[in-house]
């Protein structure tokens, strides 16, 4: 019975630094590809980032040339204003 136990125990090591050794293997892979997917995911925030910024300045240039041409729809040009003044 002392035989079995004893043999029991070393199996139940074995098995036990095998589970260990294959845990560890497992983790390591999937710590890796992590790592990986972590790394893309900062650059493409980056990517976005910069994005937004040049959208936000698109934008604002957009915004400038509508104030400029309702500002010019406003204020008549040379040529109306010697029209109206022809008028007169």
């Amino acid at each position: 019975m002392t035989n079995f136990r004893d043999s029991l125990k070393m199996k139940v090591s074995d098995l036990t630094e095998k589970l260990e050794e294959r845990m560890y293997q497992v983790y390591s892979h999937h710590s890796k590809i992590i790592q990986e997917r972590l790394q893309e995911f900062t650059q493409k925030m980056a990517k976005i980032s910069h994005l937004e910024m040049e959208l936000k300045q698109v934008c604002q240039t957009v915004e400038t040339v509508y104030k400029d041409l309702c500002v010019r729809s406003e204020v008549p040009t040379f040529e109306e204003q010697n029209y109206k003044d022809g008028e007169c």
